[in-house]
C-alpha cells in the first residue's frame, strides 16, 4: 500500500506526524475491503463496527533511531499491522468480543531489545530490535503476525490461559467453526419460516392473508415454533403463549425471529458463551486418581493446571450443553524405588461432538422478549 507514498525527508518530528497520519489513513482504506468481505458473509454494514472506531496503530521509537534511513521499512510494518487488523475484524464478523478484543497494535523499534510479541489490555505489543550495524530491522508480515497470534505467542508460556487459547482465540478455528454452525442452524430455520410464509402468500411486501386461512396460518406457525424450540429452557409454556397471540402478532414474531437467527451481534454473544462454557467444562471435568505405592522410596507427581475465567452469560448459558469426558487414573507401584508422573492434559475435542447449542430457542427467546411476550 505504500508503493506510491513518499515520506517527507524533513525532521524527525515531521516524520512521526506523517507516520501517525499514515497509520490512521490505512484503517480508512481497509474499510472498503472489510465491508465487501462482510457482505459476502451476509453481514450488513450497519451490523458491524467501523475499523477506526475500534482499532489504532501506533509507532514508538527508541532514542536516536535514524528515521530517515528506515522510513520505508516502517511503512511496511504499518501496512502489515493494518492488514492483520483487517483480517481480525473480518474474522470476528465486524463484532466486538468480550474477551481478547484487539484495540491497538503498538510497534516499538529500539536498539538492543529482544524481539517481543505480547498482548495486554487490548494492545498487541510488537517490539522489534534495530541493528545499528546494518541500519535495518526485520519486519513482520501480516501472515507472520497472524501465525504468532494463532500460536498464542502473545501469551506467556507459563500462563494457564495459554492452555485454553484454542478456545479463547477470537479468530481461532474453534470459534470460526462455531460461528459457521450457528449461521447454518439459523439459515435452516429461516428456510422453514419462509416456506410457511410463502405457503400463505405472506412473504411479499404488502401481502395479506385472507380471513379463511387465518386459523390455518396460526396453527401452522405455532406448530413450527413449538417443534423447534424448547419450552423447558424458556421456563414458560410456549404453546400457551403463542395461542394467546393474534395472527398479526405471530407474523411480527416470525419476522423478528428471522432477524435474530442471523443477527451477527447476538450470534457472537452465543459464540462467546459456547467457548467459555467449554473452557469451564474442561476445567471442572471429573478426574479420578487412584494411586497405590509400596516400597521403601516412592515419588509421585500429578499435575493439573486450571484457569478460571468469569462467565457472565446471563440466560444464554442454558442453551449451551458441553459433552464432557471422564478420566480415571489408576497407578499401582511396588518395589524399592518407585517414580511416577502424570500430567492431566485435556485433549482438544471436536466442536461437533463436544458442544450442543440450542441456537433456535435462544433466538426465539430474544424475539419474544423484544415483543414483550415473555418477561
Amino acid at each position: 500500500m505504500n508503493a506510491f507514498i513518499q515520506p517527507p525527508t524533513q525532521s524527525s518530528d515531521k516524520l512521526r506526524q506523517f507516520f501517525d497520519g499514515y497509520a490512521a489513513q490505512l484503517l480508512n482504506l481497509q474499510q472498503q475491503q472489510v465491508d465487501e468481505a462482510l457482505k459476502r458473509r451476509q453481514v450488513a454494514p450497519q451490523e458491524s463496527t467501523r475499523l477506526e472506531e475500534i482499532y489504532k496503530i501506533s509507532l514508538k521509537l527508541g532514542k536516536d533511531i535514524p528515521l530517515d534511513k528506515i522510513k520505508h521499512k516502517i511503512l511496511q510494518q504499518l501496512d502489515a499491522a493494518a492488514d492483520f487488523i483487517r483480517d481480525f475484524h473480518i474474522g470476528v464478523l465486524g463484532q466486538k468480543t468480550a474477551y481478547f478484543q484487539l484495540h491497538e497494535i503498538e510497534i516499538y523499534i529500539d536498539y538492543k531489545i529482544k524481539s517481543l510479541f505480547r498482548f495486554s489490555s487490548g494492545k498487541l505489543l510488537i517490539h522489534i530490535p534495530y541493528s545499528a550495524w546494518w541500519f535495518d530491522f526485520y519486519t513482520l508480515t501480516s501472515q507472520e503476525i497472524a501465525i504468532r497470534w494463532e500460536n498464542g505467542d502473545q501469551l506467556h508460556k507459563l500462563s494457564p490461559i495459554h492452555r485454553y487459547w484454542w478456545l479463547l482465540n477470537p479468530i481461532g478455528e474453534f470459534r470460526a467453526s462455531l460461528r459457521s454452525m450457528l449461521k447454518q442452524a439459523g439459515q435452516n430455520q429461516i428456510l422453514k419460516i419462509d416456506n410457511l410464509l410463502d405457503k400463505f402468500g405472506l412473504n411479499r411486501l404488502g401481502s395479506k392473508y385472507n380471513s379463511a386461512e387465518e386459523g390455518r396460518f396460526k396453527d401452522e406457525a405455532i406448530a413450527l415454533l413449538t417443534d423447534t424450540a424448547s419450552s423447558d429452557k424458556l421456563g414458560r409454556d410456549l404453546t400457551l403463549i403463542l395461542k394467546n397471540q393474534s395472527e398479526s402478532m405471530l407474523l411480527q414474531l416470525l419476522s423478528k425471529y428471522k432477524h435474530n437467527l442471523i443477527d451477527p451481534r447476538h450470534r457472537e454473544a452465543m459464540v462467546e458463551v459456547g467457548a467459555l462454557t467449554m473452557q469451564e467444562a474442561q476445567q471442572q471435568e471429573d478426574s479420578h486418581v487412584n494411586i497405590k505405592m509400596f516400597g521403601m522410596v516412592n515419588v509421585g507427581n500429578y499435575h493439573r493446571i486450571d484457569v478460571a475465567i468469569n462467565l457472565n452469560s446471563g440466560d444464554l448459558k442454558k442453551y449451551v450443553q458441553p459433552i464432557t469426558r471422564q478420566i480415571d487414573i489408576n497407578v499401582v507401584l511396588w518395589g524399592m524405588v518407585n517414580v511416577y508422573t502424570i500430567d492431566d492434559v485435556t485433549v482438544k475435542p471436536s466442536v461437533h461432538w463436544s458442544l450442543a447449542v440450542d441456537w433456535e430457542t435462544a433466538a426465539l427467546e430474544k424475539s419474544l422478549k423484544e415483543l414483550h411476550l415473555l418477561q
